[in-house]
């Protein structure tokens, strides 16, 4: 509000040789600059005066904080030249029988120039909700500020094969806007309104949730064995009192019905000659062996009679060897367990992981703003969920292969700097910054408690220090 005038006329004594003197004292709390015009008369005589008292500032230097606090808060700053910083937000452990950490927060900073005071809003991410293998039931939410969500526990039970894992919410992002927005919780992830997310002006990604998988798979190894239960000479006679000579022998006293025998033919070997296994009963041929000797033959049941026959005119002696095949089969079931490694940290030009989110795309699943959940129960190896970001990171599943685990994604962090201008997507209304980066939570950058830190752990954080 402007003063226009403030006129001070005195009561006694001549312009110029009894001076007029008074305090103004302001209460402005106000970042607008306040204009008073004084004028002052006396006689026919007037002088005036402009004075321009400055809205409120803050000292260079003043830093301003903002832990998390699962709620959207606000600052509005005088114009003003300052630097921001954010940090994402880790993903959720797993605890209990098996362990596994989160992937961690990435970081993002850059320089800002207000012309006019503005409010800006600040959203601190949450780390995805941590739970030990004992806490099995319902959805876990993810990290507040678009964490995606995760189930507790997916499993997988088929004949021989068992598997289970036990993935964890993802991380959600930290960053500064122009618009707020409610935040309530719709599937597990924070339901926040695309106005509030297109004004994002600098966004620092969430790490992906952790995962541990146990198989158990069971083996049956067969061994066989040996034992003679019988062996012997053939005997021959004349077969129509010709050129036939037929050997014969019954193995039906030898054999056991429901028992699996190897039988081994030793003799000469001559031409025109085969081999010959009939029902002794019947007379039915059950197998032609051919014409190889000196070999071995599986027969399975019982009741049947061996049959050599050739057109030599001659007697030729044959023997066999009768074994009972053993067969023994042992069952072993081995178990195997992993982790997923840490490795999809959230922030930078794009996250980290199997699926991260980038500056213009999300992970599978995932989606501007948001980290994908991992919503699914019937499956060996489920990753965790992804990270939030400028866009969130992803997700997926197998029942094959066991570095699915790994398979999920950290959201990216995003700077609106000129050089960023091709990654505003449409109706984007955010602030441009002079300048600024996004490291991924791979690297070193500042921490919030001073030094560097590698990779930012728990909630998220943010801050604002006026430069000048």
């Amino acid at each position: 509000m402007n003063i226009d005038w403030l006129a001070i006329t005195p009561q006694s004594g001549k312009a110029g040789t009894n001076p007029i003197s008074f305090q103004l004292i302001s209460e402005n709390d106000s970042f607008e600059d306040k204009t008073i015009r004084i004028r002052a008369i006396c006689g026919n005589s007037k002088s005036e005066k402009t004075i321009v008292l400055k809205g409120k500032t803050y000292p260079i230097g003043t830093v301003f904080n903002f832990a998390y606090t699962g709620s959207v808060q606000e600052i509005t700053l005088p114009k003003g030249r300052y630097k921001l910083q954010c940090w994402g937000a880790q993903g959720g452990h797993v605890s209990g029988s098996y362990t596994a950490t989160g992937s961690k927060g990435g970081y993002s900073e850059g320089v800002l120039t207000l012309t006019e005071p503005t409010t800006i809003y600040v959203f601190v991410g949450g780390q995805g909700t941590s739970s030990s293998t004992s806490s099995t039931s319902g959805t876990a939410n993810g990290g507040w500020n678009g964490g995606g969500a995760s189930i507790r526990k997916s499993s997988y039970d088929n004949s021989d094969i068992y598997g289970e894992s036990y993935p964890r919410p993802g991380g959600g992002a930290t960053d500064m806007c122009l618009v707020t927005s409610t935040m309530n919780y719709s599937s597990g992830r924070t339901n926040r309104s695309s106005v509030s997310l297109l004004s994002r002006f600098i966004v620092a990604g969430g790490g992906a949730g952790a995962s541990i998988r146990y198989t158990e798979e069971t083996t049956e190894t067969t061994s066989t064995s040996y034992e003679n239960v019988g062996n012997g000479k053939l005997s021959y006679s004349w077969n129509n009192g010709t050129y036939w000579y037929y050997y014969k022998q019954y193995l039906n006293d030898s054999i056991v019905k429901g028992k699996r025998y190897r039988l081994t033919i030793n003799g000469g070997s001559f031409n025109r000659c085969f081999i010959q296994i009939k029902n002794k009963s019947t007379g039915q041929q059950v197998t032609n062996l051919g014409t190889t000797f000196n070999a071995s033959y599986d027969i399975d049941t019982y009741n049947y009679e061996l049959a050599l026959e050739s057109v030599l005119g001659s007697s030729i002696s044959y023997t066999y060897i009768l074994d009972e095949v053993i067969t023994v089969t042992d069952t072993e079931t081995t178990t195997s367990s992993g982790k997923s490694n840490s490795s999809q940290q959230g922030g930078g030009t794009s996250g980290r992981g199997q699926y991260p989110g980038t500056q213009n795309s999300a992970g599978s699943g995932g989606a501007f703003g948001l980290g994908a959940n991992q919503t699914t129960t019937n499956y060996r190896y489920d990753a965790g969920a992804g990270g939030g970001g400028w866009y969130g990171g992803g997700t997926s599943h197998s029942d094959t292969g066991t570095s699915y685990v790994n398979y999920s994604g950290g959201g990216s962090g995003f700077v609106n700097t000129a050089a960023n201008a091709g990654y505003r997507p449409s109706g984007y209304t955010g602030l441009q910054l002079e300048s600024g980066s996004t490291k991924d939570g791979s690297t070193s950058f500042s921490s919030p408690s001073g030094g560097n830190e590698t990779g930012h752990s728990g909630n998220g954080y943010a801050r604002i220090t006026v430069i000048e």
